[in-house]
């Protein structure tokens, strides 16, 4: 099984600097057999709304055997408690513009941040490959990151691969020659980029 969430953000109902009128943010999440929808547009009159590989409506997380997890194996599982959680709700006042979104968004302080406890991938965005037992391929592949007036023209600004911040070395294939990776690059170092519509114009 697995859990999908979608958001989705009307910008006809948000007022710049003045008012975000309800509907103007719906969380959807799916997994076989069950979608669940909600307005959550009161967590970003707030601030800001989180979202990190755990379900947010009670019944898809317990569906999905998130409450079981965390029975068993704790904070890591938990919707509120795990380190992502915690990370987010520290930082996401520092962020005041494009640049700094883009800052949280790759965060990964692994190796000093004490909600981390030094595993790579317990942080914002995740290295899998870091791990110094059966590290893998996988975790955070790429961020996109966008704001109001960009999101009104369908532009926003794009990074592949996981993140080097803070001085982590880049992705690279070399260490794990036996994962089938034909057509993709060997090492991923690459800056932000701007995309936008090519067919049409909104």
């Amino acid at each position: 099984t697995y859990n999908s969430q979608y958001m989705v953000v009307d910008l006809s109902r948000v007022s710049l600097r003045h008012s975000i009128k309800n509907g103007a943010l719906t969380v959807v999440e799916q997994i076989p057999g069950k979608v669940m929808h909600s307005d959550q547009t009161q967590a970003l009159r707030r601030g800001y709304w989180p979202s990190y590989n755990i379900p947010f409506h009670v019944e898809i997380y317990n569906l999905s055997g998130y409450s079981v997890m965390w029975k068993r194996y704790g904070e890591d599982f938990s919707y509120d408690l795990c380190p992502r959680a915690k990370i987010l709700r520290r930082d996401q006042a520092k962020v005041s513009d494009l640049s700094s979104l883009k800052l949280l968004m790759r965060y990964n302080n692994y190796k000093r941040d004490p909600y981390s406890k030094g595993h790579p991938c317990k942080t914002i965005c995740c290295r899998n490959d870091l791990r110094p037992r059966r590290p893998r391929p996988g975790g955070c592949y790429d961020t996109k990151v966008t704001d109001y007036q960009m999101a009104l023209q369908l532009v926003a600004e794009a990074i592949n691969g996981p993140t080097t911040q803070g001085g982590l070395r880049p992705f690279s294939w070399r260490s794990f020659n036996l994962t089938t990776h034909q057509g993709l690059p060997h090492t991923y170092s690459f800056p932000f980029v701007t995309m936008r519509p090519t067919l049409c114009q909104p």
